[in-house]
């Protein structure tokens, strides 16, 4: 049976909810600046920060476990499919309880950074609400990682959209009427409750998998095994994720957390169009390549990476090409007080973030085939690279100096790094990997874009620009873009792969869950 229904529906819902989430961010974002204040949303950005970078207590369950989920699926493997989900839920039950250890600790830590008591008071109370955040969180996980190997994307995109439609509006009252940072953040921890019984209603057929005389050591040896490396993997990116790097603690840390909220502005249009482009390609590749590989499908493995990889390419183009073209625009008119501030960090951060992009099925695919060790010490080398150059050039060049830093290591690792990785590793022809899967369509895509981008980017630069004016140009970009698509100037293969994800989307019934 063809996966393909599956993933691009999935992919699409995926890509709404990201839209969703981008509307909600961006319209909310300068209503917290107004009503906080640059200090106070700068001290919420930290907090949330520090409660993200808990997920590193995950261990490398997180990628693992759909992995071992998607291969028994893909393999048939009942028996299999019911050790991995027993023992990965008691594996994330046990990093919940950390978490929540780690909370406490964080509490208790909190004068270390705050003196002022009134702002010690408010940030503990943060704490626990955020601790209840953190909890409800690792008790979802196994649900949703389990949808995700079943490549029900869409559900898992389904109940995220409905807890931003209720938490934005509710911050946003709550912001006008005088409430602070305590009660947006019981908003939210109301609103991962809510996200939480909707995994359990979507992903009912779990609770079959799961018993306790399941759970089994060798099963879990086997897990951790294969978690160590993809742990490093994935901690090495949640250092430099755009919404909870490190480059926001070091910002804070030498320039104070003022300059780091208006880092963050910037940093923040980059990742969220990486998010983007993740979410219409990556979000269901790891299962996909893993269920492909336990069935001993090699020849769909590499036809499938093909087609990502072109895709990733073009949509990393023109994506990346929207976001030079308005994004100078935008901070301008969003935030016009910090926009001067954080439009060098956003221009800096677009071209590492096109690679970034264009790189995500090489990610999955050494993940799915358990060659990520080499990736993972490779990307363990580029954050420790970004580290260094971003201590030093911060102090030389204030916050520019981070994300200079960034846009080195990401080039490096992204441009030359993961495509050697993908030849080394993988044994696909260095034709394939290079030019037909990477440059062929990064560089056709650019040069038939260009005059379109170009022309936006001087339209909306010569004046403020208006929030109807940068929604036009980008439709317009869009609309250029399936155009081309359409007409095949892209590629005959691209032309067939939109064809027919239009006909899965708009033909054909939408797929039942599996059991």
């Amino acid at each position: 049976m063809s996966l393909l229904p599956k993933i691009v529906q999935g992919s699409a819902m995926h890509v709404v909810e990201q839209a969703i989430r981008l509307t909600c961010a961006l319209w909310l974002t300068p209503r917290m600046l107004n009503y906080l204040g640059e200090t106070n949303y700068g001290l919420w950005g930290l907090l949330t920060s520090i409660f993200t970078q808990f997920v590193l207590l995950d261990l490398g369950l997180c990628t693992s476990m759909p992995r071992f989920l998607s291969r028994a699926i893909g393999q048939g493997n009942t028996e299999e499919l019911c050790r991995s989900a027993s023992t990965g839920t008691a594996g994330m039950f046990i990093i919940g309880v950390l978490a929540q250890i780690a909370g406490v600790v964080t509490w208790f830590g909190l004068p270390w950074f705050l003196k002022e008591s009134h702002e010690l008071g408010e940030a503990r109370n943060v704490v626990i609400a955020l601790m209840v955040t953190s909890l409800t969180f690792w008790l979802g996980r196994p649900l949703m990682l389990h949808l995700q190997s079943q490549l029900r994307r869409d559900l898992i995109a389904l109940a995220s959209i409905m807890r931003l439609l209720i938490t934005t509006p509710s911050v946003a009252w709550a912001l006008s009427n005088g409430r602070g940072i305590e009660t947006v953040a019981w908003i939210h921890a109301l609103g991962a409750l809510g996200e939480l019984i909707l995994f359990f209603f979507f992903d009912r057929a779990f609770f079959r998998l799961v018993r306790w005389p399941w759970v089994n050591r060798a099963k879990a040896r086997e897990l951790l095994v294969f978690a160590r490396w993809s742990y490093v993997l994935t901690t090495s990116e949640r250092i430099r994720s755009g919404f909870s790097g490190a480059d926001l603690f070091i910002v804070a840390a030498f320039l104070g957390s003022a300059m780091s909220g208006i880092y963050s502005l910037g940093q923040r249009l980059a990742y969220i169009f990486y998010e983007v482009a993740y979410a219409i390609v990556g979000a269901q590749l790891l299962s996909t390549f893993s269920q492909l590989d336990g069935a001993g499908d090699r020849e769909r493995l590499k036809q499938s990476f093909v087609a990502a990889s072109r895709i990733s390419a073009q949509l990393a183009v023109i994506g990346g090409g929207i976001l030079w073209a308005t994004g100078p625009a935008f901070l301008k008119r969003w935030v016009p007080a910090q926009a001067e501030e954080a439009t060098p960090v956003l221009l800096y951060l677009i071209i590492p973030h096109i690679l970034c992009a264009t790189q995500i099925p090489s990610r999955h695919l050494l993940i799915s085939l358990a060659r990520h060790r080499p990736l993972a010490l490779t990307c363990l080398a580029g954050i420790l690279l970004n580290l260094l150059l971003t201590v030093l050039w911060v102090q030389n060049f204030g916050m520019v100096g981070a994300a200079i830093a960034t846009f080195v290591e990401m080039t490096l690792l992204y441009g030359i790094a993961i495509p050697w990785l993908v030849i080394t590793q993988t044994e696909f022809p260095r034709r394939l990997v290079v030019w037909e899967s990477l440059w062929k369509p990064l560089l056709k895509s650019s040069l038939l874009l260009s005059p379109a981008i170009l022309s936006t980017h001087l339209w909306l630069g010569a004046a403020m620009a208006t929030y109807t004016e940068i929604a036009s140009a980008i439709v317009l970009l869009a609309v250029v873009f399936f155009t081309f698509l359409a007409l095949g100037l892209l590629g005959k293969e691209e032309k067939r792969w939109f064809l027919t994800g239009y006909e899965i989307l708009f033909k054909r019934p939408r797929p039942a869950v599996n059991a």
